[in-house]
């Protein structure tokens, strides 16, 4: 009998690990958005606000022209930069390359990074989007939408991501997020 409640013991105990993954445990290669969308750094504003419309997107991701041999990642435009642009009312920034434009350097993360990797490193750069690089080449980009859906669909409890030592500023700042995400676009589409 005591064999038996051991088994049972360790099979729900193995059973509930499964089922909630820890943010450390969690790749973002299994939810990250593989189709990024990219402009090459010579265009200008006004193409990157096209692409962004057209793919209902909020930052586009700028590379090197494609005449180099291996266009790589150097920086993005997102809408908080466009806001920036437009709203200094300079007409010229709307002609101007977006290499002179775009948020840079580009800070990214690898495909094995974890959950905790990329809330860590969104939190300490002020940043909401993380484009994932192997090798200079873009395999995809998380936001920090995609994260709190990574969070919800994997079980993780909230409270573990902001109890005991981790709740410090910067992740109640991503709690706060996600909560906001999670009530004004979740629930308000349900």
């Amino acid at each position: 009998m005591q064999e038996k409640t051991t088994k049972s013991i360790y099979y729900a105990v193995h059973l509930h690990r499964v089922i909630i993954m820890s943010i450390e445990s969690i790749r973002i290669s299994t939810f990250m958005t593989r189709d990024v969308k990219t402009e090459t750094e010579d265009q200008n504003i006004q193409a990157v606000c096209k692409t962004m419309n057209e793919n209902n997107i909020g930052s586009v991701i700028v590379i090197t022209p494609p005449y180099e041999t291996n266009p790589r990642p150097v920086g993005i435009i997102t809408e908080r930069d466009v806001v920036r642009i437009i709203g200094q009312l300079y007409p010229a920034l709307q002609r101007m390359p977006i290499k002179e434009l775009m948020s840079k350097p580009l800070i990214t993360l690898s495909s094995n990074s974890s959950i905790k990797d990329a809330m860590q490193t969104m939190q300490q750069n002020n940043i909401r989007r993380i484009p994932i690089v192997e090798r200079e080449v873009i395999q995809g980009i998380v936001t920090d939408k995609d994260i709190f859906r990574a969070i919800m669909d994997n079980r993780i409890p909230l409270d573990n991501l902001v109890s005991g030592a981790a709740a410090t500023e910067g992740h109640r700042l991503v709690f706060d997020q996600c909560r906001d995400y999670f009530f004004n676009d979740i629930m308000r589409k349900g």
